[in-house]
């Protein structure tokens, strides 16, 4: 009996041992199944993590463990904002942040938060930023560097939407380098997606499709991650933009197929709306049954901002097609749900097409209240921007603002208001740096100043690298440090803000600014016609152009193709001409025009035109341009206080064949199909030398006389450049190669000599070249290019001239496009004759320009001379002949 008894104890030890062993091991388990859950959540790979998290709540059941249960059963929750359907379960999360069990564990409290922020996002971004504030203190009581990123960055793109750019972008990219840093891949690919839309957005294509393509390699060596969906429809909205609307659809695609099969509802919404924009131009019933099923699949899952988005699209389909009564049926729909997510970033173009929606009902009157709401929203968005760029980049974006309160204040025939309403935008950065505002948020940190560094070295390498896989290379780090360098800012304080305000200058003030024999003209471009707006010292008005910007552009290209051909194109300048200048009144035409420029008409000669007599501009008028009304009007009352001393700084004679490889110009053609001299091109044929400039420069010293500096060889670097006290020089002459970037407007650069010793790569850029402090009466840009760059809507155009304007000059004398070197120096010789003799830069020009048609006859085609204008006041000498 004794041994029996033994027997059964023994075998009930053996019993609730292995009893006790398997629990362990399936408490293991499970705690295995949800670490991999978190680690899949975490890349955003939701098909993979949704069962998981649910497998792990029932095995921790069994076991009895309610602390994990509960921690895996609201990483469960958390998934279903993937599908939409997280809503439902808001009264769960309420009740269990009440739960002492969870209050108990700030692990728990963090995964309810997270869970909470999940929900309140699917119904309104901003709602959620309590939640997100308390999830960024909890994570830093806990020390988890992840969820503390992932807070700042969902903090920064509610700032975005409440229209506080500069500290979006600030937040935003400290949390995708900490992202990167700590190895959170899963949010440097999401939030990496999320900025390359906003530079979508921000009308930067080129950068925002870099920025999604960096999200899609990152996902591709991502173990595990989630479809990246916000990259895919990033990059089809860039290749929107960038008209390469075959790959764009092909990206959508793909994408689309991927939610669909995931039930990735709230991102096939937003590929549905993305889907019918790109339809639009070509094909409107698809656009609005692509836009239908976007908006009913926000409706049926209450995602209020993608509705919102959805409908204004659809409303603008209708618009197009004429039916206003259904458009403005939409647009009040996406206006409800826009009050609902407190979207203000978005809220101006809202508010504009309601806008022309009354005007085309014909109530203007509430027409010009809704322009003047989305102006005074806009006017608070641009007060938040990190930096200049942003700051005329927002303003392209959001040029229908503009545009249409303008061509409504014609239909009004207040051109009092007309004038003000585009002369907020034009300009506007020029303007607020003349307005003593400088560039105040200009970072200098240790970060910054090693990035600057390093963008040095890297643009040095590229001179030198002539491997398509090494400029690729270093192209792509390139970016990443541009990256590190892009303003964040600090927030202007009130005072800063209230002197920045951008009023323009008053229209009498401009007018009583005029000489006696100055008219300035003011384009616009729009939809179905054009404007002129004209002023003169006794008269204003507009003319109206019988003509769309589609033609005006179109006939501008055309005939830019002629006179690079060099061929006379005088039949297009006829054409142009009978455009642009013959519908306004004789009368007011005087001998000197200032021509404030729209869209591509910032390079076109104005002066090269013909009229219906066969005389061209030139032959009796003189031509000089300004980025805005406002801009000629502070560039002429804002005189520094001492004058400079030194009459002449000339820079010329680089050496690029000695300090720069060459590469044959086969196998250019063979990587790039053409020739290329910029740096930034995978491939570039080599900088030839431009020996005509050390002739031009040294004549110059001549002319101008004993204060005159001259840099010239070896000694015309970037760094002997910028050691001169350039703030002295009434003159500056750059004869140097120039790079014109319309993808990258801030690369844009004159190319000096390198510097060894200083680690100079020789590049003088449109970022630098602001932050120089300048008091010189001109600066002469004797290179090609130079006055090229990205059309910024109402803005203007990012060039280096513009950079210069910026940076305290009075004029700027710059290029169009590459001449011959040998007319160049001719010409500039001649203008600077006609300085010396007390002439103004305008008539200088002019009269420089006619010497060299005199000189060279038949052979002085347009393509030789008309490409130089002067940008900026050019009415006052800049010496006395006697000088």
């Amino acid at each position: 009996m004794f041994l029996a008894v033994l027997v059964v104890l023994v075998l009930a030890i053996l019993v609730d041992k292995l009893a006790e062993r398997r629990q362990n091991l399936h408490v293991q388990d499970a705690n295995h199944v949800l670490a991999e859950a978190d680690r899949l959540a975490l890349l955003f790979n939701w098909p993979k993590a949704e069962p998981l998290y649910a497998q792990a709540e029932a095995l921790f059941d069994q076991s009895g463990d309610k602390q994990h249960a509960l921690y895996a059963r609201l990483g469960w929750i958390w998934s279903q904002a993937y599908t939409g359907a997280a809503r439902k379960y808001e009264p769960e999360i309420a009740k269990d942040l009440q739960n002492p069990l969870i209050q108990g564990d700030q692990r728990l409290v963090l995964r309810s938060l997270v869970a909470k922020a999940a929900i309140e996002q699917e119904k309104n971004e901003a709602s959620a930023q309590d939640t997100w504030s308390k999830i960024q203190r909890v994570a830093n009581v806990l020390g988890d560097e992840r969820w503390k990123t992932r807070a700042e960055a969902e903090i920064g793109i509610i700032a975005f939407l409440d229209g506080d750019v500069e500290k979006a972008t600030r937040l935003l990219k400290t949390a995708i380098l900490s992202s990167f840093l700590h190895g959170d891949l899963g949010a440097a690919i999401y939030y990496v997606s999320i900025v390359g839309n906003g530079f979508v957005e921000e009308g930067q294509p080129e950068t925002g499709l870099k920025y999604c393509d960096i999200a899609l390699m990152t996902a591709a060596i991502a173990k595990d991650a989630g479809f990246p969906f916000m990259a895919y429809e990033g990059k089809a909205r860039a290749l929107v933009a960038l008209h390469r609307e075959s790959e764009a659809k092909s990206v959508l695609q793909k994408a689309l197929g991927q939610a669909r099969a995931q039930n990735a509802f709230a991102a096939e919404a937003q590929l549905l709306i993305v889907l019918g924009k790109q339809a639009k131009a070509s094909d409107r019933v698809q656009a609005i049954e692509y836009l239908r099923a976007a908006v009913d699949l926000c409706q049926r899952r209450g995602f209020q901002h993608a509705y919102a988005w959805g409908m204004y699209e659809l409303a603008k389909v209708y618009r197009d097609q004429g039916d206003l009564r259904d458009a403005e049926f939409y647009e009040r729909s996406a206006m409800e749900a826009m009050q609902e997510v407190e979207d203000k970033y978005h809220l101006p173009l809202h508010l504009v097409l309601l806008a022309e929606l009354e005007n085309g009902r014909g109530n203007l009157a509430a027409a010009d209240r809704l322009y003047s709401r989305a102006e005074d929203v806009t006017q608070g968005l641009l007060l938040s921007t990190p930096s200049r760029q942003v700051e005329a980049d927002l303003i392209a974006t959001m040029s229908e603002v503009y545009l249409g309160h303008f061509e409504l204040a014609i239909r009004l025939r207040n051109v009092k208001e007309a004038y003000e309403v585009l002369e907020t935008a034009r300009g506007r950065s020029i303007a607020d740096r003349l307005r003593g505002g400088g560039d105040w948020r200009r970072q200098q940190d240790p970060t910054t100043s090693a990035a600057r560094q390093e963008i040095k070295h890297l643009q040095i390498a590229l001179l030198h690298a002539t491997s398509r896989d090494e400029r690729r290379n270093l192209l792509d780090r390139l970016f990443e440090e541009e990256q590190v360098i892009a303003p964040t800012g600090q927030s202007a304080t009130r005072f800063e803000q209230a002197a920045l305000k951008p009023a323009p200058a008053k229209l009498k003030a401009v007018r009583r600014s005029l000489r006696g024999d100055e008219t300035l003209l003011e384009y616009v471009l729009g939809r179905s016609q054009s404007y002129c707006l004209y002023m003169t010292r006794a008269a204003v008005g507009v003319s109206v152009l019988p003509t769309s910007r589609t033609k005006v552009e179109g006939l501008t290209q055309r005939y830019l193709e002629e006179i690079k051909s060099r061929k006379r194109a005088n039949g297009m300048g006829r054409q142009l001409y009978a455009l642009l200048l013959a519908p306004i009144p004789p009368r007011v035409l005087k001998q000197r025009i200032i021509i404030v420029p729209d869209g591509e008409l910032n390079s076109l000669p104005f002066d090269s035109l013909v009229d219906n007599s066969g005389h061209v501009l030139i032959d009796s008028h003189v031509v000089t341009y300004a980025p805005s009304a406002t801009v000629l009007y502070l560039i002429r009352k804002s005189a520094p206080i001492r004058q400079p001393i030194l009459t002449f700084l000339g820079v010329g004679d680089v050496q690029y064949q000695h300090t720069l490889p060459t590469i044959s110009q086969s196998k250019v053609d063979s990587i790039t199909g053409g020739q290329s001299n910029s740096p930034f091109d995978l491939a570039r044929d080599p900088l030839p030398d431009l020996p005509k400039t050390r002739d031009e420069i040294v004549e110059a010293g001549k002319i101008f006389g004993p204060k005159s500096v001259e840099l010239l060889g070896d000694d015309a670097s970037e760094a002997a450049f910028e050691a001169e006290p350039l703030d002295q020089f009434r003159i500056i002459d750059i004869a140097v190669h120039g790079i014109a970037s319309k993808k990258y407007p801030q690369r844009s650069a004159l190319v000096l000599g390198e510097d060894s010793k200083n680690q100079d790569d020789g590049l003088l850029q449109t970022r630098e070249i602001r932050g120089l402090r300048l008091r010189a009466d001109l600066v002469v840009l004797s290179a090609c290019d130079t006055g090229e760059g990205q059309l910024l809507g109402e803005e203007g155009i990012a060039n280096l001239e513009d950079a210069f304007l910026y940076a305290g000059t009075r004029s700027v004398l710059a290029s169009l496009w590459t001449a011959s070197d040998a007319y160049t120096t001719a010409l500039v010789e001649h203008f600077y004759r006609h300085l010396a003799d007390g002439q103004d830069e305008g008539t200088a020009l002019r009269e420089a320009k006619l010497d060299l048609i005199k000189e060279f006859g038949s052979g002085a085609v347009p393509f030789y001379w008309a490409g130089f204008n002067v940008v900026g006041d050019a009415s006052a000498p800049v010496l006395s002949p006697a000088r």
